[in-house]
């Protein structure tokens, strides 16, 4: 079943969207958080940069091997990251907005990936 692929289309525009993602993070970390949540609580330079980084190992895997073991494992990541972000939202209040936006799309990611994958119907 691991094996099973999951419409190619779909799963490579959930691919270019990972990878659109993490270009922007990774080219202008300060800039696009900055837009998205506001002058306060911008996390370090280097924090938002791991997570693009993350993002584009993500959406190229997904590119090369568009099957549902992998978009499997980019849910679980991506569940990973929300729950992290709650997290980070609770302890660093300086941070909530930022985490709380980081942890909306990560279950934004997850929710299409687990459609694509059969895991939500």
């Amino acid at each position: 079943m691991s094996g099973l692929r999951p419409r190619r289309g779909p799963t490579r525009a959930l691919a270019g969207i990972h990878c659109a993602v993490a270009a922007v993070l990774l080219v202008q970390p300060p800039a696009i958080v900055q837009a998205i949540a506001g002058d306060r609580g911008v996390p370090p330079r280097w924090h938002i940069r791991v997570l693009g980084a993350r993002t584009l190992a993500q959406g190229v895997g997904e590119a090369l091997r568009p099957r549902r073991d992998v978009l499997v494992l980019g849910v679980i990541v991506d569940l990973a990251h929300a729950a992290s972000m709650v997290a980070a939202a609770a302890v660093w209040p300086h941070y909530r907005r930022p985490a709380l936006i980081s942890a909306g799309t990560a279950v934004t990611s997850a929710t299409l990936g687990g459609v694509l994958t059969g895991l939500l119907r």
